[in-house]
C-alpha cells in the first residue's frame, strides 16, 4: 500500500507541476540554457519540429560538436508513460558551455514540451526511441542547421543519446568525424534484458548494425560505478568497433564527467579532428576523484 501510494503521490506532484508556469521540465530545462548563454531554438526535421540550443557560428573551421541528451523521463511509474519526457536538467549542457568549438544541442522529436504536436505518439519516447523515424528526422534536422557539406560533425551522446549517435553517424558517415559517448546504451537489447524492461521492439540498436567506418573516431566513456549501463556492456561493444577508444573513469556513476576530465577529453577530441583517420583500438584508465 506505500508503494502504491508514492506512485500516485509522483504522478499527482507531476502533473501538477506540468500545469505550473516555469515548472514544466522543458521550461526548466530553456532556463539552464539560456543561464550558460545559449540561444535557444528550433529546426524542423522530417515532420518534428526540434528544440536547438547553440553556441557560436556553426561550422566554424568546418566542425561543430553536437551535443545529444539522454532519454529523460520516458514512464512517471512501471505502467505510467510520462506526458512529457524532457528532463528538468541536462548534464551535458554545462559540458556544451565549456567545449570551445561551435556546438549545437539536438532535440530529440516530441521532447521539449513538444509531445501534444502531431505527429507525435508516447511510442517515439518508448518503445521507438531510437526508432528509424527518430534517427531520419534527426539526421534531416542536422542538415539544415549544418548546410555546408563541407562541414563535418562530431556527435556527443550522453546515456540513450549515445545510442543516437551511433545511429545518427551511421545514418550520415559522410558528415560525421567523429562520435563521442558518455555511459552510451551502445546494446539497448542487452540494457533492457539487464533491467528486466520491455522490449524497445521499435527501434534501432546500434549493437545490431554493421561496426562504423574506419576513418570517424571513436571515443566512449564509462564510469566504474555505473548500475545502470556496466562498463562491461560498453566494452564488449567497443571492442568490435574499428578505431574505437575506451576511456574508463572508476568513481564516476550513470551521469557526464567532471570538468578537469571533459576539458582533457575535449583536448583528445581536437587532436583526433586534426589526425584523422584510422586508429588502433586503445583501452585508456582514467583515474578522476567523481564519486
Amino acid at each position: 500500500m506505500p508503494a502504491q501510494f508514492h506512485r500516485l503521490w509522483k504522478i499527482a506532484f507531476l502533473t501538477l507541476c506540468l500545469a505550473l508556469p516555469g515548472c514544466a521540465p522543458h521550461l526548466r530545462l530553456d532556463r539552464q540554457a539560456r543561464q550558460l548563454g545559449l540561444e535557444v531554438g528550433r529546426v524542423s526535421g522530417t515532420g518534428f519540429q526540434h528544440r536547438i540550443y547553440r553556441k557560436g557560428a556553426l561550422c566554424t573551421r568546418g566542425r561543430v560538436h553536437v551535443y545529444l541528451e539522454g532519454d529523460g523521463n520516458a514512464w512517471l511509474t512501471d505502467h505510467v508513460i510520462a506526458p512529457d519526457p524532457t528532463p528538468p536538467h541536462s548534464c551535458l549542457l554545462p559540458l556544451m558551455a565549456m567545449d570551445p568549438a561551435p556546438g549545437i544541442y539536438l532535440g530529440r522529436p516530441c521532447y521539449h514540451g513538444l509531445a501534444q504536436t502531431r505527429p507525435c505518439h508516447p511510442d517515439l519516447w518508448t518503445r521507438a526511441r531510437y526508432s528509424q523515424t527518430v534517427v531520419d528526422s534527426m539526421a534531416t534536422a542536422l542538415e539544415k542547421l549544418m548546410g555546408d557539406r563541407s562541414c563535418r560533425a562530431v556527435l556527443i551522446g550522453f546515456s540513450g543519446g549515445g545510442a543516437l549517435a551511433m545511429l545518427l553517424t551511421a545514418r550520415m558517415p559522410e558528415q560525421v568525424a567523429g562520435v563521442v559517448t558518455l555511459a552510451g546504451n551502445l546494446d539497448v537489447d542487452a540494457w533492457t534484458r539487464r533491467h528486466r524492461y520491455s522490449p524497445l521492439d521499435r527501434s534501432l540498436d546500434p549493437a545490431r548494425l554493421p561496426p562504423l567506418p574506419g576513418h570517424i573516431f571513436q571515443i566512449h566513456v564509462s564510469g566504474g560505478r555505473d548500475d545502470n549501463i556496466p562498463l562491461v556492456s560498453i566494452a564488449h561493444e567497443v571492442a568490435r568497433q574499428p578505431g574505437a577508444r575506451l576511456l574508463v573513469l572508476p568513481g564516476m556513476a550513470h551521469t557526464c564527467p567532471d570538468g578537469p576530465v571533459w576539458r582533457a577529453i575535449l583536448a583528445g577530441i581536437e587532436m583526433l579532428e586534426q589526425q584523422p583517420g584510422r586508429q588502433k583500438n586503445l583501452v585508456v584508465h582514467v583515474l578522476d576523484r567523481q564519486d
